[in-house]
């Protein structure tokens, strides 16, 4: 990727003690990082995620990615499998509980005010 690529937009969030950052990048730039849909860097302290996916994905991908973080964080040593059935898994029963709050994107929609 170029050095000079700048994500469309970044926040950062405490946890685990640590400042980390969660980056949305144009689908052409995480394409040219080899990954489609997400990527982490436990090193770099950084999540970065596909602008163009639909934001359901994009809250599937972000999951998926923080338990990779915790899982280099934590030396868990977790199979690549294990990870995808975690996110699928706890995603569902946090959704299924109401206890997943959809993440504040930028390009998140407000619910119209007749559905509140």
């Amino acid at each position: 990727m170029d050095i000079e690529t700048k994500p469309l937009w970044t926040t950062t969030r405490e946890a685990m003690g640590r400042i980390w950052s969660l980056e949305l990048w144009p689908e052409s730039d995480m394409n040219a990082e080899g990954t489609d849909l997400g990527s982490a860097r436990s090193s770099r302290l950084r999540i970065r995620v596909n602008a163009a996916v639909p934001m359901d994905t994009r809250e599937t991908i972000l999951l998926h990615e923080i338990i990779e973080m915790v899982d280099a964080d934590l030396d868990l040593k977790l199979e690549h499998a294990t990870v995808d059935r975690l996110e699928k898994g706890i995603f569902a029963f946090l959704r299924g509980f109401g206890l997943w709050q959809d993440f504040p994107w930028p390009d998140r929609e407000e619910p119209s005010a007749s559905l509140q």
